[in-house]
């Protein structure tokens, strides 16, 4: 990593779910920062990563989803077996955040802003392939997301930098591809 900051910045986990249905996928417009993302959130309490995903791609959307493992279609055990990220990534969200703790001689503990009141620095991001449960009509939550809106791969593709990260396009048209979905 080229960032060594990023090895003492303060980490909170979050979980996406992207779903693909008819050559399309579901976005929403992040209420805070204003760009198109994947719905998806900060995992709580024990909550596994694919859990977090289903809750909050429903809780931005009102589709319920279930978090599939692309790659294996099941194992017979023991074990309980979850389906896994498709990715997982580690990004700023606040370097802000970072820099306020480090002023502050408090670097064990969180600072906090009204745009980031957890304290996260970064997010380790998980990102899964989710697949609806009961059709996929949209009821966003207003509380949750500005808009919600479903994107062919030309739309994500045609977007502005400035209202999509360039790694969600990216991570979205890796998804796109695996669904072999031009």
């Amino acid at each position: 990593m080229s960032d060594l900051l990023s090895l003492h910045a303060m980490k909170c986990q979050t979980a996406i779910g992207m779903l693909i249905h008819d050559g399309a996928t579901l976005l929403i417009k992040h209420k805070k920062l204003h760009v198109w993302l994947a719905p998806g959130g900060h995992l709580e309490g024990d909550e596994l990563p694919h859990e977090a995903a289903e809750r909050e791609f429903f809780e931005e959307t009102g589709v319920k989803v279930r978090a599939i493992d692309p790659f294996v279609e099941s194992w017979e055990g023991n074990s309980q077996y979850f389906p896994s990220s498709i990715l997982t990534n580690l990004h700023w969200v606040s370097r802000e955040n970072y820099d306020a703790r480090q002023a502050s001689g408090s670097v064990g503990e969180r600072h906090r802003t009204e745009l980031w009141p957890r304290g996260c620095e970064q997010h380790v991001g998980f990102i899964f392939v989710v697949e609806p449960l009961d059709g996929v009509e949209v009821r966003p939550n207003p509380d949750e997301s500005q808009e919600v809106r479903w994107f062919t791969p030309d739309e994500v593709r045609a977007l502005p930098e400035s209202e999509i990260y360039h790694d969600t396009r990216e991570e979205l048209l890796y998804v796109f591809s695996l669904a072999q979905v031009d």
